[in-house]
């Protein structure tokens, strides 16, 4: 299995509980979630929010694949909505570009 680490920002909800004080939004934890390399394929294709079937075509699975997947990937973070999982995924794909120095945002003009 491979472990796929990000920072999630302490005010981010898990499925269920309420929003914390924006106070707390500066305040970082980091999650390691053990996902396959197929969950994982499909975790970081999920910040793209695409459908379930433009997920499957990108990456060339079937569609209940898919919907497996994400499922097992929701549960492992914690019973998070698909939404939350596509929030967290554009998170680790940013966090992933920036600690490999790629794809950085220009400076200012």
């Amino acid at each position: 299995m491979r472990v796929v680490s990000f920072s999630v920002p302490a005010w981010f909800p898990s499925y269920g509980e309420p929003a914390r004080e924006p106070a707390a939004a500066q305040q970082l934890s980091t999650t390691g979630v053990q996902l396959t390399e197929q969950e994982s394929a499909v975790f970081l294709c999920l910040a793209t929010g695409a459908s379930n079937k433009e997920l499957a075509v990108e990456l060339r699975l079937s569609v209940s694949t898919v919907k497996f997947h994400v499922v097992n990937i929701r549960a492992k973070l914690g019973g998070i909505s698909r939404l939350q999982a596509c929030l967290l995924a554009a998170l680790a794909r940013e966090e992933d570009a920036r600690l490999s120095g790629g794809g950085g945002a220009a400076g200012p003009r």
